[in-house]
């Protein structure tokens, strides 16, 4: 069906005319060139009724029996995205493996590199999220949300071992390892771990990605070589970014007024939890909350008038973030011009965010757009966005930063203005980018920058 805006014409023709043919020179996802104009602001929103009739919802008297978690069959995603079990019989050269081991070869290959380049002979991985990005998506963290992992590995420009417990060794090798070819370094669970690493790594120049005795601590560098997505992790990352999506904007489609953040926040936890995405952050904020507190957490505050939900999800390691926001009713004009000059910085940012960019220069030209719009101190109230990966915050984007941006890398810039907020995923290459959170059955804000449109999520008016 053909979206229309309130003064009747399509939003579809109008993204197209807004950029021309709907393409830039580089293709749907490319860019333009010169310098950032924020020059031009269109919104538009599925009207109420029509969102209520396309779900099969209608109207809600807050007095009905209407379970938002159970009653939700059609917002779930139309293919099945929860993992399958592995075959624990599988080699490396079963279909199903195949990539995953390819995955882990070339992982193998940068620490080769790492190695080289900095006189090593080893590294022994300790940290759940550099378990996760070797093995190509293992869940080896100790617990749920856990930064240490429940094995370590041994690597070296030859081997790559797994050193774990006679408790873990099983279900790690048939679930999450069968066929990536590791070997397995076992000792009894109640034998001290530290003395298996102070063999393996005895007369040998070795780094470590945390703080253990006799290695050399190197946590930034081999987090930094991991950044630029392989295949693998750009297919997963596009995967998860549109599960995570569809569930917070279900989420933000079903709950009632007068439900508190923790009961939204549980709505949502649940709808991942299901697609096998595991919460790393959920943040609820209820009206004005978010202009008090730009970083709240969910409370037993009512939900009146308005909620912001931002989510970051967990899946094969990965991590997404996403941010949304959902009024009962007509949002005030106040909150409307905040949220498109919200809207705004966070499309100058994706825009400008190039391989090769210094980070520092997509600031100055962020911090142009608050100042243009006479938001000049915005920006130092609330962190302004990350490198996201196996981390939900990888390396914060800092406005005197030295980094360059790299091709492959994904990052999440989240401005605010007041109680407003802009965020979605994005991964970006020499193409251009890819938002992996793209906005579904959602309002639009199209921005044009530099005659390039940019759609941001607008506000969906229930």
């Amino acid at each position: 069906m053909e979206r229309r805006r309130p003064d009747g014409t399509s939003a579809d023709r109008a993204a197209m005319v807004a950029s021309g043919s709907g393409r830039s020179p580089a293709g749907p996802k490319g860019w333009g060139g010169g310098p950032v104009v924020a020059s031009e602001v269109q919104s538009n929103g599925l009207h109420p009724e029509l969102v209520d009739h396309a779900l099969g919802v209608g109207r809600r008297d807050p007095g009905d029996r209407f379970d938002p978690v159970l009653s939700t069959a059609g917002d779930r995603p139309v293919d099945p995205t929860l993992p399958a079990l592995v075959d624990p019989a599988a080699d490396h050269l079963d279909p199903e493996v195949a990539p995953r081991r390819a995955d882990v070869d070339e992982k193998h290959l940068r620490v080769i590199a790492f190695l080289d380049a900095h006189g090593y002979d080893a590294v022994v991985f300790t940290r759940s999220d550099s378990l996760a990005w070797f093995t190509a998506g293992g869940e080896l963290g100790q617990d749920l949300g856990s930064d240490s992992g429940s094995v370590a590995l041994f690597v070296n420009r030859t081997t790559r071992a797994v050193l774990a417990d006679n408790v873990q060794s099983a279900r790690v090798f048939e679930e999450e390892l069968a066929g990536l070819g590791f070997q397995l370094k076992e000792r009894p669970w109640y034998q001290d771990a530290s003395r298996i690493v102070a063999e393996l790594t005895h007369h040998k120049r070795a780094a470590s990605d945390g703080h253990l005795p006799g290695l050399a601590p190197e946590a930034d560098r081999l987090r930094a070589i991991r950044r630029p997505l392989t295949t693998l992790e750009r297919g997963r990352l596009r995967a998860l970014g549109r599960t995570l999506t569809l569930a917070v904007e279900a989420t933000c489609r079903n709950f009632l007024p007068g439900e508190t953040e923790a009961d939204v926040a549980g709505h949502l936890a649940h709808r991942l939890f299901r697609e096998g995405v595991v919460p790393v952050d959920l943040r609820v904020a209820s009206d004005d909350r978010p202009a008090r507190y730009r970083q709240p957490v969910c409370k037993a505050a009512s939900i009146r008038d308005r909620a912001t939900i931002a989510a970051i999800g967990r899946r094969h390691g990965l991590c997404a973030s996403v941010t949304r926001t959902v009024s009962f009713g007509p949002v005030s004009d106040d909150f409307r011009a905040s949220h498109t000059v919200a809207s705004m910085v966070d499309a100058t940012c994706i825009y400008f965010s190039r391989p090769g960019e210094p980070v520092a220069e997509v600031f100055r030209r962020a911090r142009r757009i608050y100042e243009k719009f006479d938001h000049p101190h915005e920006w130092t109230l609330d962190y302004q966005g990350t490198l996201i990966g196996y981390m939900p915050r990888e390396l914060p984007l800092m406005p005197d930063s030295p980094t360059i941006l790299q091709a492959g890398s994904a990052l999440s810039w989240s401005p605010s203005v007041g109680a407003a907020r802009s965020q979605d995923t994005v991964v970006i290459d020499t193409r251009g980018f890819e938002v992996v959170t793209e906005a579904q059955d959602w309002p639009r804000i199209e921005v044009s920058v530099k005659g390039f449109t940019i759609n941001r999520p607008g506000i969906l008016e229930r």
